[in-house]
């Protein structure tokens, strides 16, 4: 029970900063239009500055263990080659 109040607590906390940046158009004038435009092709692009890194680090873990895991599958092949040799 308390892992899923912690769960639900940590979504909630982490949803917030997801949605801080919002693009809102405070005027009609064209220079505002402008600002409005740029900001959403900048979120759209991914070039607004505001990318989650917590969600960066951890693919960067994943990669790596992923690298890891390869690795010793690629061992435990050779392994396994060299048994049936033997058995041969």
């Amino acid at each position: 029970m308390f892992r899923i109040i912690l769960t639900a607590a940590l979504i909630a906390i982490l949803s917030q900063n997801a949605m801080a940046h919002k693009c809102v158009m405070t005027g009609s004038n064209a220079a505002e239009i402008i600002i409005y435009n740029s900001c959403k092709n900048d979120l759209a692009t991914g070039a607004s500055g505001h990318t989650n890194t917590i969600v960066s680090e951890r693919i960067k873990e994943l990669e790596q263990e992923n690298g890891h895991l390869e690795d010793k599958i690629l061992a435990l092949k050779r392994y396994l080659m060299d048994l049936l040799r033997f058995i041969e």
